[in-house]
């Protein structure tokens, strides 16, 4: 049979309406509501609805006609390659901070691909430039009222635009900025801050410039560089120093408070990496305005220190023996998870162990746990017995899936390490976990007595 035209399905979510009408991974959706599928926008639209037709083809060539009733607006659970159905919109920059150009060899081939596509903003955060935005895409946005969209800018000062984005279309980037939010299209936006390049007046410049665009430019992420120990063949760029971070931050105190008495805003934040570096306190949680770019590294550190106090109104009833747990991750990560050691550490029948992880991969300077890998983990737990459990960050794997950033996966590290892994998200989540795990110790010993 003649293999048709479709969307290739990647992933179907367990437990969705599509996985329980048995679509399978490697199938492919050629036509919803007798309709061709279109792009990923003419997805979203038509899965919207209650009562789906669907046709199908499986990786065997096989037709498949289901039909799938769901509550309006609930998802199918279908994930796509490329996640934009059609040809994903490419990067034409060559950003001198470009992460994807530090990344070493060996990674899965996706993690190479540099996007600058609007619907993956609108539909999933991603930060696009604005750079290369043609007028039909313009026309889509505002005609769909595609908001809000996450938008990199890094400096509005158009000749150093063109040194920091490396192409002749960095100033095209301010104008469709422009355009967008005079169309009432919200944006956040980031500005990632390169020391001695887009810092001091320029960063300054940046700030009030965005500010006077208007209120649908609802807020905009200060982010430092992130550096890699595989950029020896790009422009030479350094780190943040302590005390720059804390000069940083006290310029931001004030002038958040300048942006909140006029428009009700603090409009300006800094990612939590700042207030380490620094060794100032994390904010408190008003202060974060309902976290508009907790995936930008704003706010999680705050998020995490709530989740932590709320698992504190319930303790978990744990076994007689010790029950032990290792929890591996970055460096960036232990100031918080000692404060969530030292919160078990009270607690009779648990014994709670951290394992700060070295970062080999990418290389010393890296220390979040969302860039560990696999190897890292292997590497840093040589020799060790991590005991009844080892728990990591969601962070270090590929989003709904198993996957470390180099391929290994969990059932992989598990069989190494002969110790079942969880991946949790936070402090909640790891109580829910803790919970389940002494549950069933405990009911295991009863079943033993009496045996």
């Amino acid at each position: 049979m003649k293999k048709q035209q479709g969307a290739l399905i990647d992933r179907v979510a367990a437990g969705s309406p599509a996985d329980i009408a048995g679509i399978k991974a490697g199938w492919k959706l050629l036509r919803v509501d007798n309709k061709p599928v279109g792009d990923i926008i003419d997805y979203k639209i038509t899965e919207s609805d209650h009562k789906l037709r669907l046709l199908l083809q499986s990786d065997k060539g096989i037709l498949h006609r289901c039909k799938i009733s769901k509550p309006v607006s609930a998802p199918l659970g279908l994930h796509f390659n490329p996640p934009t159905i059609t040809q994903m919109k490419q990067c034409g920059n060559n950003c001198i901070f470009c992460f994807i150009d530090q990344n070493p060899a060996g990674m899965r081939s996706a993690l190479y691909v540099k996007d600058d596509d609007y619907r993956l903003s609108f539909l999933y955060g991603n930060f696009i430039t604005l750079n290369r935005l043609s007028l039909l895409d313009l026309e889509r946005i505002e005609s769909l009222r595609l908001s809000p969209l996450y938008a990199s800018v890094h400096t509005t000062n158009p000749e150093l635009r063109k040194r920091m984005f490396k192409t002749k279309r960095a100033e095209n980037g301010l104008v469709n900025l422009q355009r967008l939010i005079e169309r009432g299209i919200q944006i956040h936006a980031q500005v990632v801050l390169c020391p001695g390049v887009n810092t001091g007046y320029e960063m300054e410049r940046t700030i009030e410039d965005l500010y006077n665009m208007g209120p649908d430019l609802s807020s905009v992420a200060l982010v430092p560089v992130g550096l890699t120990s595989h950029r020896g063949h790009l422009e030479a760029l350094r780190k943040f120093t302590g005390k720059e971070a804390e000069k940083l931050l006290k310029w931001l105190e004030k002038k958040q408070q300048i942006f909140l008495e006029k428009r009700g805003t603090r409009f300006v934040f800094a990612a939590d990496e700042f207030y380490k570096l620094a060794s100032f306190p994390i904010p408190d949680h008003e202060q974060y305005e309902g976290y508009p770019q907790l995936e930008n590294g704003v706010g999680l550190a705050r998020n995490f220190l709530d989740e932590l106090t709320l698992t504190k109104k319930e303790k978990p009833e744990m076994p007689e023996k010790d029950l032990k747990v290792t929890i591996a991750a970055g460096q960036a990560a232990e100031n918080l998870l000692d404060a969530l050691v030292k919160e078990y550490s009270g607690i009779k029948g648990i014994n709670l162990e951290l394992k700060i992880i070295k970062n080999s991969f990418f290389g010393k300077q890296v220390t979040v746990s969302g860039l560990l890998t696999g190897s890292d983990l292997l590497a840093s737990l040589k020799g060790m017995v991590p005991g009844d459990a080892l728990f990591i960050s969601k962070t270090m794997l590929k989003e709904g899936q198993d996957i470390f950033l180099d391929g290994l996966t969990i059932k992989e590290i598990e069989r190494v390490l002969n110790v079942p892994v969880y991946a949790v998200s936070g402090p909640l989540e790891f109580h829910a976990t803790i919970n389940t795990l002494a549950t069933k110790a405990i009911l295991d010993m009863k079943r033993s007595s009496v045996q």
